[in-house]
């Protein structure tokens, strides 16, 4: 893979700063306008925006002092100890992290030489945004919570947090609280001064949630594009592709308008699935599969060159129809190859889905067999589809090896589906009989 031999030339330039150096910090942030917290990747815990440093600087929606702390100390060859994942990576396996591929993205290297001359404390303009104008949302996914979720938030005011074995789940944390839809947001209005300059400067604006369909600002975004054209603009939006009424439709003419218009370079429809049918509908509560497939099968109908970006959040629940997940997504690349691309995230919070909680053979059945359909399937899947998966393989084998304890995360897995089932409705022995063992094993770790 061509892209391969170009990311160790990027890791040693970046050696060279400092072993934990790092251009998304940069160039790269997630911004959630509702409770008002921001991050510089995925990976990373998000942190509050303060209302004085926004006050006279929207910048500061990207350029926290918080973030140029960490800034910092990439500079003076320090690795930040909320980027342990990419560390993990690093020293347990023979794969370049994200601190790597993330560097070596055009909307990084683009500001290489301005990041590695400049003072860290300087404010910049990010390349790649993501950006959640509030939680509203139409799914209650297991492992989402209050402060991307309406749907949790009401759950979790209504019945309170889970109660597990020496923690409590999803409790709300006042940091996370979202501004109601009906009150004005400070967050959102200095996002409405940042922007019209802001997005000069971006490569990539992306729109996540909460459900981006559901917030008056996702079609704000789209009509501003229409009226002030940002020809080199890559345009996202998350969305659970599961919208009420009419909703899909009006969405997809709008894309096929900036389409038509040439008002962006080009538009990325960003999805989720990780597991397939009633596997998905318990994992993602809220999710209608069918409705999921049909409507993401319209968009590609109706719209030319838009992409179709397909992200799994790999954890315990997804494991068993993973690879039946994967057929799904060969048959949807069926005519639509150069449109569709599938990724993968390793969800590790909360602890009691990660599939680390599950042994080697449970791994080795389910996710090693789903690596190799992709191997046996190169026409369909891409090397980077492939390493992305099979990184989170590596990761857990280096895990195994160092036999770390999780009875009590499998303690905690099996109170979490039997109070889930209570408060849903739901039978998870019966969707999951693949997991009857599994089951077993967390009550021995329990008694």
């Amino acid at each position: 893979m061509d892209d391969l031999k170009l990311l160790k030339p990027v890791k040693e330039e970046l050696d060279s700063i400092g072993c934990g150096m790092c251009l998304a910090k940069w160039t790269q942030v997630t911004i959630h306008l509702g409770p008002g917290i921001t991050h510089s990747c995925h990976h990373v815990g998000a942190h509050k925006i303060p209302l004085d440093e926004l006050k006279n600087n929207p910048n500061a929606l990207h350029n926290t002092i918080e973030k140029k702390m960490r800034r910092k100390e990439m500079r003076e060859g320090k690795r930040p100890k909320e980027c342990d994942y990419c560390w993990r990576i690093e020293d347990n396996t023979q794969e370049y992290s994200d601190r790597v591929w993330k560097s070596a993205a055009n909307w990084s290297q683009v500001d290489k030489e301005l990041i590695f001359n400049s003072d860290p404390m300087d404010d910049i303009y990010p390349r790649y945004v993501e950006v959640s104008f509030s939680n509203v949302c139409n799914f209650k996914c297991s492992y989402c919570g209050p402060a991307f979720s309406s749907k949790w938030t009401e759950e979790i005011k209504s019945k309170g947090p889970y109660k597990l074995y020496q923690t409590h789940y999803n409790g709300i944390k006042e940091s996370e609280v979202s501004y109601p839809n009906r009150e004005d947001n400070p967050y959102i209005e200095a996002f409405w001064k940042w922007f019209p300059e802001a997005v000069k400067h971006m490569y990539t604006f992306r729109i996540t949630g909460g459900e981006p369909l559901l917030s008056k600002h996702t079609f704000k975004v789209i009509d501003y594009l229409l009226e002030n054209p940002q020809p080199n603009l890559h345009f996202a939006i998350n969305t659970n592709a599961c919208p009420p009424g009419d909703l899909w439709k009006t969405f997809v003419k709008k894309i096929k308008q900036l389409e038509d218009t040439k008002s962006i370079k080009y538009f990325s429809l960003y999805s989720s699935a990780e597991s397939f049918g009633k596997h998905a509908e318990y994992s993602r509560d809220g999710m209608d599969w069918e409705l999921f497939s049909k409507n993401l099968r319209y968009f590609l109908d109706n719209t030319n060159t838009s992409e179709l970006m397909l992200m799994s959040a790999v954890n315990i629940l997804g494991l068993p129809s993973l690879t039946t997940y994967l057929r799904f997504v060969s048959k949807l690349k069926e005519g639509n190859i150069n449109r569709i691309i599938a990724d993968f995230a390793y969800v590790r919070h909360p602890e009691f889905l990660d599939i680390k909680i599950a042994d080697k053979i449970t791994i080795d059945k389910y996710l090693k067999t789903s690596i190799q359909y992709m191997i046996n399937r190169k026409e369909k899947f891409s090397d980077y589809e492939y390493i992305k998966l099979n990184r989170i393989y590596e990761d857990c084998v280096a895990r195994f090896k160092k036999d770390i304890d999780v009875s009590k995360e499998r303690i905690q897995f099996l109170q979490f589906i039997n109070e889930y089932d209570k408060r849903r409705g739901k039978n998870f022995t019966e969707v999951f009989p693949e997991y009857n063992n599994f089951v077993k094993v967390c009550e021995k770790n329990n008694d």
